[in-house]
């Protein structure tokens, strides 16, 4: 008997539990290789004393967040636009939607692809802006300018595009958003505002394919009738 006859399908619940522990792996990479070359990408997540409630303590963490949220806008924009692209590569990534895993975890509740989102969230932005722009900035003499910050941005940005490699487009798409999230945290120096950018992007992008996808469904059942 083929041992494939054997495995039972893969379930929405597997993706869940597959892609929250990938990500939050991705988290971990980061702190290791942190540790292990450095710099520390925790240096960049504002410190907080849970023992004191005051503004200035609390504020970039506040702030990080509901800037990062408010940043995920122009991502979104930006993905609303092209999908409106009469392009055949548009297209081949929207069909995407009805093939293996996506399928699957857009059958998910909203919690959960929020919880996904928040693991992706944190875990690849540890990883790319937290730990791979600035070592890739970095400069022997402890000092880095233009061109090496620029080579952190540029060199994270096509890595991350390239660990998205769903079509073509979706790695030009991810390389442009790296830039786009390693310029918030340059201008800001709080990682905080990417991860929420992030984050936020994801969930919302993540909900409104589900919803679309329900909602096409519905209508097609309804047509049936």
């Amino acid at each position: 008997m083929d041992d494939s006859e054997d495995e039972a399908p893969q379930t929405a619940d597997d993706v869940f539990r597959t892609a929250v522990i990938f990500e939050s792996a991705l988290g971990l990479l980061a702190l290791f290789l942190g540790w292990l070359l450095g710099p520390d990408p925790r240096a960049l997540v504002p410190k907080i004393d849970l023992s004191v409630f005051q503004w200035d303590v609390w504020s970039p963490v506040v702030l990080g967040i509901g800037y990062g949220m408010a940043a995920a806008i122009p991502m979104l924009l930006g993905i609303a636009i092209l999908r409106r692209l009469p392009l055949e590569s548009v297209r081949e990534l929207e069909r995407l939607s009805d093939d293996g895993m996506l399928r699957l975890l857009l059958q998910l509740g909203p919690l959960e692809l929020i919880l996904i989102s928040l693991c992706a969230g944190v875990g690849e932005e540890l990883l790319f802006r937290g730990w791979l722009m600035q070592w890739l900035s970095e400069n022997p003499s402890g000092v880095s300018g233009p061109l090496e910050i620029g080579i952190g941005l540029v060199g994270s940005s096509i890595a991350f595009g390239l660990v998205h490699p769903i079509t073509r487009l979706y790695v030009v798409v991810a390389s442009v958003i790296g830039l786009y999230l390693g310029v918030l945290l340059l201008l800001s120096g709080n990682l905080l505002i990417p991860i929420a950018a992030h984050a936020t992007y994801d969930a919302v992008q993540l909900m409104m394919t589900a919803w679309q996808k329900s909602s096409d469904s519905v209508d097609l059942d309804e047509s049936d009738d």
